[in-house]
């Protein structure tokens, strides 16, 4: 990201703090004027106090004026760096919000194509380093620009000529920061891809972690995220010699200048031992300023690498979502018209499918994986959309719904199932706590066979249940999903095998309150173990994106036809 870009984006946060940064300006301005005025007093105590006949008069005054530009440039630094501050964490929790809400609003291929340790490193350590672009940096460079342009312009007024010579350095401090800059923003960028990569290493080591012991992995593991942060420290070390070059640069260029103006006001020029200390003094002053200006070059690279990051992902194109109706209380009549599909213009996953599902019907979905049965559900869903062909719920065209609406008619009940770190009721009502009686979330726990269980609980119904319900069983859990798609009551219901990771005796519990839940809706089943969708009312058989048998479970085993061998491969097996 360019310089011009970064700030324009940047700006979009900043100006609602427009005041407020004239107010951190204004006040750092006071402070550093007051900070530059030290090599003049210092310069005249000298000369007054210890050159010519002292008095205490004089000498109280001195001592008071200087006390007091102390105390009023730390009040008006210490003002300027709380308000600043302030400025600096909205501007971060705005920043925070609107990427959340994009991660909300983007399309599921984002996330297929992006692990979740770089989107999480985007909400965490990129968003950081812009922050600093939105208060230190700024606040540096007030600080120290001003306080540059008081001191070369103090040392003009003292003396010009040997000033003039010293600002003939200048530009070889600029050349240096420029060549250093390209540098320091690639390594930026690379310390940022590698962040993004340690946490989903961290993330994936963390959640897997009962299976990394298991198979022994922690060997290859540790080494996997050795030799990822071992890269880290390479590209942070770039950065850091990038920076400190500069810095060892201007240093050199700084005690070429101190040592000029001694050999120069000493031998040439008659200044008087106040005016030689003020000169010098406010070339020492110099020194902070001139290094911070070089040093700001290192943050804001990071800065502008990180902007990239992150307002990447605020640019990314959301869900496609240009319908306008409405779909309220669908019948849950669906028809797939000719409907082909692939993730990729070389990977067709469905073919032509035609599919008329009725009302109130109840069909299974059978297949080898990579046959398109999951494919069906996230077009169904508009998670994606069809190449060509038509997929219409009650007659009319999904496309032509909003999306939240059309989702709204739909529950969804995974054999992975996944809870949030929150209550049992938080879990069952999910979307819709504000607006879910607890008589309606009871109910749904009742049918789903999960409110003995829930009874049995520390807190009942508002127990927390930890990140993705850990402190339940795999029953409990998959019984919590299922009464949360109870409590949504759409008509349009899809089951992705609920039940294939439960013994035996749960797994009857679950089925059974399956079974209640499937009454007066239109149901989806995904597949995998076929003693589960005997009762279904159709089987629709798919192999390799197409539809090749379709029929009740006894139809289809009397056809003899691949339903039938995957039947009896399952069970003879």
């Amino acid at each position: 990201m360019e310089y011009k870009q970064f700030v324009s984006r940047l700006f979009v946060y900043l100006k609602e703090h427009i005041g407020k940064l004239i107010f951190v300006s204004l006040m750092m301005i006071l402070a550093t004027a007051l900070e530059s005025s030290i090599p003049e007093i210092t310069g005249r105590i000298v000369d007054d106090l210890f050159v010519e006949d002292r008095n205490t008069q004089d000498a109280v005054l001195y001592a008071s004026i200087l006390f007091g530009v102390f105390v009023l440039s730390s009040i008006f630094a210490l003002t300027s760096t709380a308000a600043s501050s302030w400025v600096s964490n909205k501007v971060i929790t705005d920043i925070r919000i609107d990427m959340f809400a994009k991660l909300l609003r983007l399309p599921k291929s984002y996330f297929d194509q992006h692990s979740t340790g770089k989107i999480l490193s985007k909400l965490t350590f990129d968003v950081g380093q812009i922050a600093a672009a939105a208060s230190t940096i700024w606040l540096d460079f007030i600080k120290s620009s001003f306080s540059a342009i008081i001191l070369i312009g103090y040392l003009f007024y003292k003396n010009w000529q040997l000033s003039l010579i010293l600002l003939l350095l200048m530009p070889l401090v600029f050349i240096a920061v420029k060549l250093s800059s390209n540098r320091m923003r690639t390594a930026s960028e690379k310390v940022q891809e590698s962040m993004g990569k340690m946490t989903h290493l961290l993330d994936e080591n963390i959640s897997g972690n009962s299976l990394i012991k298991i198979y022994h992995a922690q060997t290859q593991e540790t080494n996997k995220f050795n030799a990822l942060v071992t890269h880290i420290r390479h590209q942070i070390f770039k950065v850091g010699m990038t920076g400190a070059f500069n810095t060892g640069f201007v240093n050199i260029l700084i005690g070429l200048s101190l040592a000029t103006v001694v050999y120069l006001s000493s031998i040439y020029l008659k200044m008087t031992a106040g005016e030689f200390l003020s000169f010098f003094t406010a070339m020492g002053m110099l020194v902070k300023p001139a290094k911070s200006l070089v040093n700001i070059n290192k943050p804001l690279q990071q800065s502008m690498a990180a902007g990239g990051s992150v307002f990447g992902l605020l640019d990314e194109n959301e869900e496609y979502n240009d319908g306008t109706k409405k779909l309220k209380n669908s019948k849950g009549k669906i028809k797939f018209t000719n409907v082909s599909f692939g993730y990729s213009s070389d990977n067709t996953v469905l073919n032509s499918i035609n599919l008329d599902i009725r009302s109130g019907e109840t069909i299974a979905l059978v297949g080898s994986t990579g046959s398109g049965k999951t494919t069906i559900i996230q077009l169904l869903t508009r998670f994606y959309s069809p190449n060509s062909g038509s997929i219409t719920i009650d007659g009319t065209d999904i496309s032509d719904f909003e999306v939240d609406s059309l989702r709204s008619q739909i529950a969804f009940v995974d054999q992975n199932v996944r809870l949030f770190n929150d209550t049992v009721k938080g879990n069952i009502a999910l979307g819709q706590i504000d607006s879910m009686s607890d008589k309606q979330i009871k109910h749904a726990a009742k049918v789903s066979n999960a409110h003995d269980f829930i009874q049995e609980l520390s807190e009942q119904f508002d127990t927390e249940i930890g990140e993705d319900g850990t402190k339940l069983s795999g029953g409990q859990r998959q019984r919590l999903a299922i009464a949360r798609a109870i409590a949504k009551d759409s008509p349009i219901l899809i089951l992705d095998e609920a039940t294939s990771a439960l013994d035996s005796a749960t797994e009857k519990l679950v089925q059974a309150a399956i079974d209640k839940m499937q009454k007066g809706r239109t149901t989806i089943i995904i597949a995998h173990r076929l003693s589960t969708i005997q009762k279904a009312d159709r089987i629709i058989v798919l192999k390799r994106g197409d539809i090749i048998e379709q029929g009740s479970h006894q139809e289809l085993l009397d056809y003899n036809g691949e339903y039938a061998g995957l039947y009896k491969h399952q069970f003879e097996s």
